[in-house]
């Protein structure tokens, strides 16, 4: 087992899909290694590495690695080797299909409780492959509960996690199994 390696399965709440995921600590940053299932039995399969500063690095996604995704640290992002000047500055990748996606920031911000904090993450749209900015805000509220409001649509998303940030209830959308 890889050192600091934590292991989850989240059961999406409306009882059509799953996300099994592996967190680790890995090559000086951080490794989170899953598969996701949707209510129709497709199994996605997703590889995010982040520096030691917690930034995503890179991103692989489908069988063979069919989307490949890059940042690098001058703020500039790659799809496939196609150069995506459209989230320019992002410093997070969102992946819509896992909860895994809060991760990365929750645990580079650390914010104190009351505190807040913006980023700008590059959403990737699995039914377009398109990147695109999502502005997100981070408000950590408890111990273990964080609010992340989305500019782009103004809703705000209530999540609790464990003492790694790793998501353990998204309400409406993901519960952690024991």
């Amino acid at each position: 087992m890889i050192a600091g390696a934590h292991a989850i399965l989240w059961l999406s709440e409306d009882g059509k899909g799953n996300d099994a995921c592996r967190f680790a600590d890995a090559d000086g940053g951080y490794l989170i290694d899953g598969s996701s299932t949707d209510a129709d039995g497709t199994v996605l399969r997703y590889r995010i590495r982040a520096r030691a500063d917690g930034t995503t690095r890179r991103v692989r996604i489908g069988k063979k690695s069919r989307l490949k995704l890059r940042h690098k640290k001058d703020g500039t992002w790659t799809q496939n080797d196609t150069p995506a000047p459209e989230v320019q500055g992002a410093t997070d990748i969102f992946l819509d299909f896992t909860p895994a996606s809060f991760t990365l920031p929750i645990r580079r911000l650390a914010l104190d409780i009351g505190a807040q904090s913006k980023i700008i993450a590059a959403r990737l749209d699995m039914a377009t492959e398109q990147l695109t900015p999502r502005h997100l805000v981070f408000r950590r509220i408890s111990d273990d509960n964080y609010e992340v409001e989305t500019g782009e649509t103004g809703t705000t998303t209530r999540i609790s996690v464990d003492d790694q940030g790793i998501v353990q209830s998204q309400p409406g959308h993901w519960i952690a199994q024991a």
